[in-house]
């Protein structure tokens, strides 16, 4: 996806399925997903 393409078809999602569980792979995906997100200052901690 381009990087235009995931800014201007981003949503705000303001209804959720509490019934939904991650499985394991969807788990791992998010979380290295959320690693590689820049940070404030660009602190490392």
């Amino acid at each position: 996806m381009d990087t235009f393409d995931a800014i201007y078809q981003r949503q705000a999602i303001k209804h959720f399925d509490p019934a939904h569980r991650f499985i394991p792979a969807e788990e791992t995906k998010l979380l290295e997903a959320a690693i590689q997100a820049p940070t404030s200052f660009n602190i490392q901690h």
